[in-house]
């Protein structure tokens, strides 16, 4: 074989040999890029699938905090409002603030329930509650020791007179005790038959009320009775029976009242509950202490914090108090006055608190 030929052959041999080479450089190369593009396809469907996944936890957890907000918005409605201060109809107030809102209490206990009639009257002073007074023997008045308003007592010097016979002085003396309402004469002047001063003694005073045709036949001397008035009330019992003046077709019914404290003021308006029968009941509370809530009739009972709103079911009843069948115990402490402040509150954290 010559040079020539063999040179060529040698060239062709080397080319094959480099095209081969080249084959097995490219095809992993190619194969390297189908893979990695099939590897980033993968995961990119993978990250689609996460973020599905991530969406749907977040949507879940979204739920999640939605219900445990629920939750809380209940737990908030229940515990706080409920058991703190409202569960169950309780209401927190301090001692202080009872003394403020004029909240008054009472003790349940067994008691009278009584059929009663209704008449009205006013305060009158016995006709021998009051005195005018006058001199003795004419002559001048000297000095005057007392003035409208003053209280004084049965034998207590309230003026001097100089006789005009004698031309001696002598004492003038309260003939009883109470309060000077009038004067009508001073030192320097005259004293004959005139009136000097008058004074009252409204230590003791009648209820008087008017008791018409319908109701003579319950109303009878020695009754008992629950005189009313503005702010107070007593018991009493009727004394008198007395015909109306000038013709008129009532009665007058006359009941005493003790005033030594000042707390009935003459010619005040009163209400009298006269007492036809009574009924022993083991449980009754007064009247004042009962409030409507929810169609039910409730009292509010006192706790160590408060009150608590209790359902009492009820039974006989009078014009001042009520008996109680169940809800209640005998010795337990019940809000009196001013409990509709109670059933308010209440109701206000109520409405305030519906979701």
């Amino acid at each position: 074989m010559s040079a020539n030929t063999l040179t060529k052959f040698s060239l062709v041999h080397l080319a094959v040999t480099a095209a081969i080479t080249a084959c097995m450089l490219v095809m992993p190369v190619n194969a390297s890029d189908d893979h990695a593009h099939e590897l980033e396809h993968q995961h990119q469907a993978e990250r689609h699938d996460e973020h599905g996944h991530d969406k749907h936890e977040d949507e879940h957890g979204h739920k999640d905090e939605h219900d445990d907000d629920h939750g809380h918005k209940d737990e908030h409605g229940h515990d706080e409002h409920g058991h703190d201060e409202h569960e169950e109809g309780k209401v927190h107030i301090s001692p202080e603030q009872m003394q403020r809102s004029g909240i008054a209490t009472q003790i349940a206990q067994a008691g009278d329930i009584k059929q009663t009639v209704t008449v009205y009257g006013r305060t009158v002073l016995p006709e021998a509650a009051s005195s005018q007074v006058k001199a003795r023997f004419a002559g001048l008045i000297t000095q005057m020791k007392v003035n409208v308003g003053d209280r004084v007592k049965a034998g207590q010097v309230i003026a001097e007179v100089e006789s005009n016979s004698s031309l001696k002085r002598y004492s003038i003396k309260a003939p009883i005790s109470g309060m000077v309402v009038e004067r009508s004469a001073n030192a320097g002047e005259m004293a004959i038959d005139n009136v000097l001063l008058s004074i009252i003694d409204d230590s003791r005073l009648w209820a008087e009320y008017q008791i018409f045709p319908a109701q003579m036949r319950s109303v009878a001397v020695g009754q008992q009775l629950l005189v009313t008035g503005t702010q107070q009330q007593a018991d009493s019992k009727l004394e008198y029976l007395l015909s109306a003046p000038q013709g008129q077709l009532y009665q007058l019914a006359r009941a005493p009242l003790d005033n030594t404290n000042g707390q009935w003021p003459l010619g005040s308006l009163v209400s009298g509950y006269v007492t036809l029968s009574k009924q022993a009941v083991g449980l009754m509370i007064d009247n004042l202490a009962l409030q409507e809530m929810e169609g039910q009739q409730v009292v509010f009972v006192r706790n160590a914090e408060g009150f608590e709103k209790r359902v009492v079911e009820l039974g006989l009843r009078d014009s001042q108090m009520t008996e109680v069948l169940s809800g209640l115990i005998a010795g337990e402490e019940y809000a009196v006055q001013k409990s509709f402040l109670l059933k308010a509150d209440l109701e206000k954290s109520s409405a305030g608190h519906v979701h």
